[in-house]
């Protein structure tokens, strides 16, 4: 399995995952579902039809019926998906077509007789001619030839004429069985496309234990010189590589046999993992038998209790990237010793050493400034010191080199001028993009160089806010997201990249916040009552909300105290 290209192969067919969120979505879903008797029930009643599909069986035609009478049982169950019914109406729309087969047969039947009688007629008018052409030919008077001759000619001209008619009825008749036998193989053909789709589509979509139903079916309605594949042919070369088979029905059942196996067996060995306290192994091996076995109720042999252990890894581990993507290894560091409790075999040292070996470099880079601002190259300095930043943002050597660089620096008045001007139009971004300059400017000025800070600690939070805010949008978490906004406008509410974060989100999120911003209102204007109700509200769209959360407590103890105030004044 490769989250970096979104992808997971399998004997060499590789799947798309699509994007890693969704995929992780499903998977903590299932992490957080426990397996339940109807899902049992729907395994032995899969297990059932597929054994009644079986060769080995009893396939007469009452038996085909039942068996295809239970997929509509199994369509019944939620885990099913309303896939057994696909299989259903295929099969049923190859028996109407075998029915209509047969009524076109009879009718082939009825023009082959009439064909050959037409045959007959009009080989029986040819020796009529011959006779009379004989005839006429022994007559010696002339006056006896002439009078044949005009009798003759007049036959002729009859016979001749019924004969033609009589071929073309024959024609007719020809183009009728034409037809016939067209529109039957057509029809056969169209099944039988229909089918060999339908279980390509079945495998494509993991849906193997359908494909293999349907493909029990396709063998017991199909004859024995109708098994070979005319379309999924290039698909089922992604399965096969290098491989010059002769691609059947059987192929596809094999397939989906083989994986439904390898599910099985991937199963075993994630619980034997589990037992022998390698949980990383469980972990990492049972997120590929789940891409591949998703629908298999194979899964359901995954006790609860150990579900629940793996998610908590999974989600530390899932953090612990995010941390790491942030280089915050501070971080990084604490839930990797957490992990590590979670999971014996997890790599904690090799993880310690490679957040070592980035502070290291870190460290380096910074050194590197230092000495490029002692000799004067203030240029080649920026440049190191964006690259430690880079590398580790929290640093505490990058917030020492600019302690040293300020004292360093002389003070400008230009530059002075510069933040009054900016910090009077409240331009905080912009002070803080030319921080260093005016971190040089100002590293002398007592009154201005706190308020430079503040604007930098400020706008360095709004930004992580903002970062933070997006994650959460990423995982689908559009309230949390907008939150974090909400408390980024607090420290400044004229930001242009946290507005324009907002307003992109705001559409998302435009219920719970009608609800928030009219409990504030009704909050101010003394209406307690009213703006509890909105806060409520909001949290019935948004129940994990802090803002609600706080406003409910905020607005409750204020009714409280005004009932409390209205009963000592009575």
């Amino acid at each position: 399995m490769d989250f970096e290209n979104g992808s997971f192969n399998w004997k060499g067919k590789t799947f798309n995952i699509a994007e890693q969120r969704a995929f992780r979505s499903r998977f903590e879903r299932f992490l957080l579902a426990s397996p339940s008797e109807e899902e049992e029930q729907y395994a032995r009643l899969i297990a059932d039809i597929m054994e009644r599909l079986s060769v080995s069986n009893n396939n007469t035609d009452d038996t085909i019926l039942d068996t295809w009478e239970l997929l509509f049982r199994a369509s019944e169950f939620d885990i099913d998906g309303g896939n057994s019914t696909i299989v259903a109406n295929q099969v049923f729309n190859a028996w109407r077509i075998r029915k209509e087969s047969r009524g076109v047969a009879m009718s082939q039947r009825e023009l082959e007789d009439m064909r050959k009688y037409q045959q007959e007629v009009v080989a029986n008018r040819k020796r009529m001619l011959e006779r009379i052409e004989e005839k006429r030919m022994r007559e010696s008077s002339h006056a006896r030839r002439q009078s044949m001759e005009s009798s003759g000619e007049a036959s002729e001209d009859d016979l001749p004429s019924e004969a033609a008619f009589r071929a073309l009825d024959l024609a007719e008749t020809e183009a009728k069985i034409l037809a016939l036998e067209t529109e039957a193989a057509s029809t056969g053909l169209q099944a039988k496309l229909q089918f060999q789709s339908q279980i390509v589509s079945f495998l494509m979509q993991r849906r193997f234990e359908h494909a293999l139903v349907l493909s029990g079916f396709y063998q017991l309605i199909f004859k024995g010189s109708h098994q070979e594949l005319q379309v999924g042919k290039s698909q089922l070369e992604q399965f096969l590589p290098g491989s010059d088979l002769s691609y059947t029905v059987d192929s596809m059942s094999f397939i989906a046999r083989e994986a439904i196996n390898d599910v099985d067996k991937g199963v075993e060995a994630v619980n034997a993992a589990y037992e022998e306290r390698r949980t990383m192994l469980a972990l990492e091996r049972l997120q590929e038998v789940f891409f591949l076995g998703e629908h298999l109720t194979e899964l359901n042999k995954i006790p609860t209790e150990q579900r629940r252990h793996l998610l908590d890894l999974y989600r530390s581990l899932m953090e612990a990237g995010d941390l790491a993507e942030a280089k915050d290894y501070d971080g990084v560091t604490e839930l990797a010793e957490s992990i590590s409790t979670l999971a014996e075999d997890f790599p904690k040292s090799r993880v310690l050493s490679a957040v070592e070996t980035a502070k290291s470099m870190s460290d380096m880079a910074v050194f590197a400034a230092s000495q490029y601002r002692n000799t004067g190259d203030i240029e080649k300095a920026r440049g190191e010191l964006m690259q430690a930043i880079e590398i580790w943002p929290s640093n505490p050597a990058i917030r020492e080199f600019q302690m040293e660089t300020t004292k360093l620096a002389t003070a400008g008045s230009q530059g002075v001028q510069i933040f009054d001007d900016l910090y009077e139009r409240n331009e905080r971004r912009a002070i803080y993009d030319r921080r260093l300059e005016l971190g040089f400017a100002l590293a002398e000025d007592e009154e201005r160089k706190p308020l430079l800070m503040e604007v930098i600690d400020q706008v360095a939070r709004i930004d992580l806010l903002v970062k933070q805010s997006e994650e959460l949008i990423k995982q689908g978490e559009a309230y949390a997201a907008w939150e974090l906004l909400a408390e980024a406008s607090k420290i400044n509410a004229t930001d242009g990249p946290m507005n324009q974060a907002r307003a992109e989100l705001a559409p998302r999120v435009a219920d719970f916040v009608q609800q928030v911003d009219r409990a504030e209102r009704q909050s101010k204007d003394g209406q307690h009552a009213g703006a509890l109700a909105a806060y409520l509200a909001a949290q019935d769209i948004y129940p994990a909300s802090r803002i609600c959360r706080e406003g409910v407590e905020r607005e409750a103890g204020a009714l409280m105290r005004g009932l409390k105030a209205e009963n000592s004044a009575q």
